[in-house]
């Protein structure tokens, strides 16, 4: 048996010629080839599909950093009703006046920390009219999409497709044993017969 990791990979994926693989042996070896061919496949889609998002990322960035404004609110009122974030921080909802990059005045309720009280300033994010804008989108962010983007596929993929090669394995197994039994119900006879 040779001890080199190709030839026993390609043993692996049924590429050697065997004579003693059966049938079963070789659909299963068929699977782990189209396994191993889909894995690549998706670790290539993937990376396409990262650079792609990664470059929308840097389109959106530039856009926003356009379109964004930061100014200074000043809060009106207390906060109310404070709650959890997605980001697990505590936030609340206050009214406040600020100017828009126009310099038009502008008044609403803004998302601060629990902790601020009225006549506090913050700053906040807006839009060129004025109107409160979430933070315009930053590099950190632009590079988890496209990581997630490019990773998630093969994972999912090398997921999918390891599962669909353990379950023709058990099923190959089942089928092989079943057969075994089979035969050996006809051999055993004989073999008792013989006095072995």
């Amino acid at each position: 048996m040779s001890q080199n990791p190709f030839a026993r990979f390609a043993r692996w994926l049924g590429l050697d010629r065997n004579p003693l693989r059966r049938r079963c042996d070789r659909v299963e070896a068929v699977v782990r080839l189209v396994a191993v061919l889909g894995v690549v496949a998706a670790v290539v889609f993937g990376v396409l599909l990262g650079v792609r998002e990664y470059g929308a990322g840097l389109k959106t960035e530039a856009r926003q950093a356009h379109d964004r404004y930061q100014v200074v609110a000043t809060l009106s009122g207390d906060v109310a009703t404070p709650r959890l974030s997605v980001a697990g921080a505590a936030v609340g909802h206050a009214q406040a006046v600020w100017r828009a990059p126009d310099g038009t005045p502008r008044s609403g309720v803004i998302e601060v920390s629990p902790s601020r009280r009225a006549g506090e300033t913050v700053r906040v994010w807006t839009d060129a009219n004025g109107a409160i804008a979430p933070r315009p989108q930053d590099r950190e962010t632009t590079v988890v999409a496209a990581m997630t983007v490019g990773t998630g596929v093969p994972l999912a993929a090398a997921a999918l497709l390891a599962l669909l090669v353990t379950c023709t394995r058990v099923v190959n197994q089942r089928r092989a044993r079943r057969v075994w039994e089979a035969q050996w119900t006809v051999v055993e006879p004989m073999w008792r017969i013989n006095g072995r």
